[in-house]
């Protein structure tokens, strides 16, 4: 029967093997949750950038809206008047 330290002086290789194993494990698991939390930070704040598009969007179409237009232009007193007749070419 080998005694502790003819063990380890015989297979000290393999030992350090191991260790440098379980050390590059250790390392590369922190190192992927680490990756995972960035990855989900970016997913939320990309469905708030989407909410607020959309939510941008909403506010630019109903200010583009010729009801919209002609309220503010009658509320500021801006001389704009609405036109009553329809539009028609001119003969070439």
């Amino acid at each position: 029967m080998q005694s502790v330290p003819d063990f380890i002086h015989n297979n000290i290789w393999l030992l350090l093997e191991i260790l440098a194993c379980v050390i590059f494990y250790i390392g590369n698991r922190y190192a992927y949750q680490r990756d995972q939390a960035y990855a989900e930070r970016l997913r939320r704040e990309l469905v708030d950038m989407e909410y607020q598009t959309l939510n941008t969007t909403s506010d630019v179409s109903a200010k583009s809206k010729p009801s919209y237009i002609e309220n503010v232009a009658t509320r500021n007193g801006s001389g704009l008047q609405p036109v009553t007749e329809p539009p028609y070419r001119l003969p070439k």
